[in-house]
């Protein structure tokens, strides 16, 4: 976070630089054109800020979510695990009991 305000602080002040010499150039320096170029930059790199800390707070989001999921795909998988064995026993016992039978 601290990088970005910097950065912030640095884009804000280059503009400021930028606009007071260019306007120098020509002798015409305008308090509000460079005012209104601090504001515009400053906006700006706010606003790059704000979208950089949204896409940080969706990314570890969406790793909780896909940690949840998961989590719960694994119980789900157990449990259906179980219940196929639960199916399946009765059946491979008369599997086995067939085979038996055959082999005689």
């Amino acid at each position: 976070m601290k990088k970005e305000i910097v950065l912030a602080a640095l884009t804000v002040i280059s503009a400021i630089v930028l606009t007071w010499k260019w306007l120098s150039l020509y002798n015409r320096v305008d308090d509000v054109i460079v005012a209104s170029a601090f504001t515009l930059t400053l906006s700006l790199s706010l606003l790059i800020i704000c979208v950089g800390y949204r896409m940080q707070k969706m990314r570890d989001e969406l790793e909780s979510v896909k940690r949840i999921i998961a989590l719960n795909s694994a119980d789900l998988e157990e449990k259906i695990e179980g219940k196929l064995r639960a199916y399946l026993e009765p059946i491979e016992r008369d599997i086995d009991k067939i085979e038996r039978k055959l082999y005689r």
